[in-house]
């Protein structure tokens, strides 16, 4: 070990040198087990990815008038499409087992792409008065506006508009999507960690 020279991504961290003998002959048995260093690996790939997991449900706290809702949530699916290839540049291909970490990136870009669906629909339905499931699910928004519940016609005038309820409803959206992100990210770290 006196000769061994420090590697930048394995470390030993153990060795052992055994001597057997038989009859005929002596061999020398040498164990050496290799522990990767982690630390490239959570600055350069997994602290980015779990960032953008957090980033992608700050998708609806942006205003809609702004516009900008729609490029940020595709702009981050597409920075999940391209962690994905990195690591599965950087894995053995290998269909008998998954790796925890490539699971959780699959994850989080399906979030990605559900939060770009659900960002769509929401804008697409500002066109139209809003349906009466919208209008239970926001009542606290809604609490300015009288309305009957079950006999709210939807072309009745009184019906509110997307503006009354748009706030409500993306706060909604971030709360389910933050906490999604936040347990899923605790439940990885720590399966990665044991």
């Amino acid at each position: 070990m006196e000769l061994f020279e420090e590697n930048s991504e394995f470390e030993i961290s153990t060795e052992n040198i055994t001597e057997k003998h038989n009859n005929i002959d002596a061999r020398l048995v040498i164990n050496i087990n290799l522990k990767r260093r982690p630390l490239f690996y959570v600055f350069t790939i997994l602290l980015p990815v779990v960032l953008l997991h957090f980033l992608n449900s700050f998708v609806f706290l942006l205003p809609s008038q702004s516009g900008e809702k729609t490029s940020m949530a595709v702009s981050i699916l597409l920075s999940f499409q391209l962690f994905l290839s990195i690591i599965r540049d950087s894995l053995p291909e290998n269909s008998l087992t998954v790796s925890l970490f490539s699971l959780y990136v699959s994850l989080a870009n399906f979030t990605s792409v559900v939060i770009v669906v659900v960002n769509i629909l929401l804008l697409k339905m500002k066109e139209k008065p809003p349906p009466k499931w919208i209008v239970r699910m926001c009542k606290k928004a809604l609490h300015k506006v009288d309305i009957v519940s079950d006999n709210v016609q939807d072309d009745e005038p009184t019906r509110p508009k997307w503006p009354d309820i748009e706030t409500e409803l993306n706060r909604i959206c971030f709360a389910c999507f933050i906490v999604f992100s936040s347990g899923l990210t605790v439940v990885v770290l720590g399966m990665l960690t044991t």
